[in-house]
């Protein structure tokens, strides 16, 4: 994939005026720790240092070899998923170099590309903070074609393009998620539901500034609480559930010209999903 052909799905040149509150960029609340800025200029403070340092010298222990291109960033953020404890940072650290390393995780392929174009995976606009939003249309998803293995492989791949085309280091490094389930269950199983979450989780620390979960059924509500298990308080908050009554509340975050028509928006709803198409002002 050529990044030059996806130059248009660049943040605008405003996002460089963004200026983030430090409690949006980290922030403690009891012995909890939460980062959502990692990049740009901003400064670790002592104790994530520390605690980089400590990994690090875990890592060089155990004769772990990071890849080429690796980061004190991508240690910090190993850091923040394993929740600062470094054993367990360790396990989430190998299981994310696998991850690195298996090519059906960040390859397109046939039936990959035939999931984004059909529309049931996609990107469309940006909310106030020009945060990248993308829509998951749950409800059309038939499990049985779509497995659980399958729903990795394309989240991984779709959530890295993004990352990659559509961010601004320091200041748009977290996206919107809008999942439409229309009443209809989503991913099947609850256990399937928290590996997915848990699995994004690692991969992508720190890019999920807010889910919404339109139209939630009773299943999805138990299957989605059973998911939740596998967060953290500041991940559960991030959840917004949102019904036909209060489906308005989109356009507090997003701009209505950033929205499609079927969600309150005043952009023509999609035929074309894939590459991406930009909302237009």
């Amino acid at each position: 994939m050529d990044q030059s052909e996806y130059s248009y799905l660049q943040c605008p040149p405003e996002a460089m005026a963004i200026q983030h509150d430090q409690l949006y960029i980290r922030k403690t609340e009891k012995d909890k720790q939460y980062r959502k800025i990692f990049g740009g200029d901003v400064q670790y403070d002592q104790f994530e240092m520390q605690h980089i340092k400590l990994l690090e010298e875990e890592i060089q222990k155990k004769g772990i070899k990071l890849p080429d291109g690796w980061t004190q960033t991508d240690t910090l953020k190993i850091v923040y998923n394993g929740k600062f404890k470094i054993k367990d940072c360790i396990e989430r650290l190998q299981l994310h170099l696998a991850w690195r390393v298996n090519p059906n995780m960040h390859t397109l392929n046939k039936q990959m590309q035939e999931f984004l174009e059909a529309g049931f995976l996609y990107t469309f606009g940006r909310d106030y903070q020009f945060r990248p939003v993308i829509y998951l249309e749950a409800f059309r998803v038939d499990q049985k074609k779509y497995p659980k293995e399958f729903m990795i492989q394309v989240l991984s791949f779709f959530l890295g393009f993004v990352k990659k085309n559509m961010m601004m280091p320091g200041k748009v490094e977290n996206w919107i998620c809008i999942i439409d389930t229309k009443d209809i269950g989503v991913f099947g199983l609850p256990s399937g539901l928290g590996e997915i979450i848990k699995t994004m989780a690692l991969n992508f620390v720190g890019c999920l500034h807010r889910m919404y979960v339109l139209n939630p059924s009773t299943g999805v509500d138990l299957s989605w609480k059973a998911g939740a298990a596998f967060m953290d308080d500041e991940s559960k908050s991030k959840n917004v559930f949102l019904t036909k009554k209060t489906l308005e509340k989109l356009k507090e975050a997003i701009p209505q010209d950033q929205l499609e028509k079927k969600y309150l928006g005043t952009a023509e709803n999609l035929t074309q999903f894939w590459p991406p198409r930009i909302a237009k002002k």
